[in-house]
């Protein structure tokens, strides 16, 4: 069965250029939020994370999905979506619509605290001193999550000389990437690791795997870079590294809450570096969502499977 409407929350920017590419396609803007509007033909969504951040407390509004078809997400995690929209037919994700430019950002991170940036640049010739910098090869970067965030990021690190060595749920690490060694546990990547990057999922598998016990294991110096989810880390455990100088930097794009409450440590903390959850945002990353869902389309008019599909048994437990 084809697709007549795509009802689109990803802004007027990306639906013009699909109207552009698929001329044959009705192309309905809404805004982000629960979905309000279910066409009587069949229909794909674009759907944004929507908030409240779970726990979800809205049920599914009356009407859906009628006849709905799919959900294409903006977004590679899921953890941000009610269960209600992830039981629809069939849900694929946004994998590999942003791994380069969140690993350009993870980089940018690293090689900032490896040379002491921006503490390093002067204002006046009083300042004037010098000072010396590690090199960042032969240094060890740790991966948490081995996906496509993960890969890019190797993939730059190893270039630049760096030892990588990543820890991965479903095992193995380094299929078709040499260089990439195994971890054996969390515990075992923290311990070496100069550099750590979270780039795991938010599950409750993964929800404060970074806490005090592992954060006992951090070898000296450690930088810590989260650019996955705010859930993967315990924030007071982190801040307490933080504070007895176990943990020498925090690179933060995600936090929990999001954003966090004025007065936070974190806002003025001098070993953290926070941003606003923006490391994924990039005109980029909007052509590769048109990219993703045009290629997926062509795929369902094709009658083959589609890129991407969430997998049911993972919504199961809980995502």
């Amino acid at each position: 069965m084809g697709i007549d409407v795509v009802v689109s929350q990803w802004g007027e920017a990306i639906d013009a250029t699909l109207r552009e590419r698929l001329p044959e396609l009705e192309i309905v803007s809404v805004p982000r939020g629960v979905p309000q509007l279910f066409p009587s033909r069949p229909y794909a969504l674009l759907a944004l994370p929507i908030k409240p951040e779970p726990p979800f407390d809205h049920q599914a509004p009356d009407g859906w999905p009628r006849a709905l078809r799919w959900v294409q997400l903006a977004s590679v995690g899921i953890d941000n979506y009610p269960r209600w929209l992830l039981d629809a037919p069939l849900v694929t994700t946004a994998n590999g619509t942003s791994s380069e430019v969140i690993a350009e950002f993870a980089l940018a991170c690293i090689l900032a605290a490896n040379k002491s940036l921006p503490e390093r640049w002067i204002a006046s010739p009083e300042q004037w001193r010098l000072s010396a910098a590690p090199p960042l090869r032969g240094s060890v970067l740790g991966l948490v999550g081995f996906g496509g965030i993960g890969r890019a990021l190797a993939t730059k690190a190893l270039a630049l000389g760096m030892r990588v060595s990543a820890l991965r749920r479903s095992g193995a690490v380094g299929a078709g990437l040499d260089g990439v060694e195994q971890a054996i546990d969390i515990a075992d990547l923290f311990a070496r690791a100069d550099h750590i990057v979270l780039a795991a999922p938010g599950t409750p598998e993964t929800r404060h795997i970074v806490n005090r016990e592992v954060l006992r294991h951090a070898k000296p110096g450690l930088h810590l870079v989260n650019v996955a989810r705010g859930s993967l880390v315990d924030q007071a455990a982190l801040l307490e590294a933080l504070d007895e100088g176990r943990v020498a930097r925090a690179s933060l794009d995600v936090t929990e809450p999001e954003p966090l409450p004025a007065g936070h440590p974190f806002y003025t903390h001098p070993r953290v570096r926070l941003s606003p959850h923006t490391s994924a945002i990039s005109a980029a990353q909007q052509d590769a969502l048109v990219e993703k869902f045009v290629n997926n389309l062509q795929r369902w008019r094709a009658g083959e499977p589609l890129h991407d599909v969430v997998d049911a048994a993972r919504i199961a437990r809980g995502y």
